[in-house]
């Protein structure tokens, strides 16, 4: 028993700031209204994101290039799965639910800002240390990240059904035996 909590790398400081805006995320998305992502999308982006984060920030960043590291050097522990497979998809799912072409550069510079804030707090926590990262080079991978990354994958959601469509509605209420609203002549 004392292996796992060892392994949970629970002791390291500032571990309670990932772990509270894991679990405020979470419910956010659970509770949250679904304006455009269905159940479907949200699966399929969790465990995107999610794997793509785990595999660039753990594998890439942090153990090749060594620029950072979060909790203990030797030990991944649930502060790095909250940091890396939990909040990335959950910030992911929430721009994607909101996402319109009106809102486009606002929610990428929303939630570049959010993201890079959540960076700066962890290394002010004393959870995140920087080695040889600054947390402006985040900027520009944030901005690809919200800007075109994402974009694409709503465009790649959209014909497998996880972005509600008008098409989709209308499809779902004609099979719920709903009548379709007519359009009026115009002459």
């Amino acid at each position: 028993m004392d292996k796992i909590i060892q392994n949970l790398d629970i002791q390291q400081p500032g571990i309670w700031f990932p772990l509270m805006v894991a679990v405020i995320l979470l419910v956010l998305i659970i509770l949250m209204p679904k304006r455009q992502i269905t159940r479907r999308g949200m699966y399929i982006t969790f465990g995107v994101v999610g794997y793509v984060g785990l595999v660039l920030d753990v594998n890439l960043l942090g153990t090749y290039f060594d620029w950072f590291d979060l909790g203990s050097r030797t030990t991944e522990g649930i502060g790095d799965l909250a940091s890396y497979g939990i909040i990335p998809p959950c910030l992911a799912i929430l721009y994607l639910n909101y996402l319109n072409r009106k809102n486009f550069w606002q929610y990428v510079t929303l939630f570049s800002v959010i993201s890079l804030l959540f960076e700066i707090v962890l290394t002010q926590v004393g959870y995140m240390t920087l080695k040889g990262w600054r947390h402006w080079y985040s900027v520009p991978v944030f901005i690809l990240i919200y800007g075109v990354w994402l974009p694409w994958h709503y465009k790649i959601l959209q014909p497998i059904g996880g972005i509600k469509t008008e098409q989709g509605q209308c499809l779902k209420r004609h099979a719920a035996g709903i009548p379709l609203k007519q359009e009026k002549n115009r002459r």
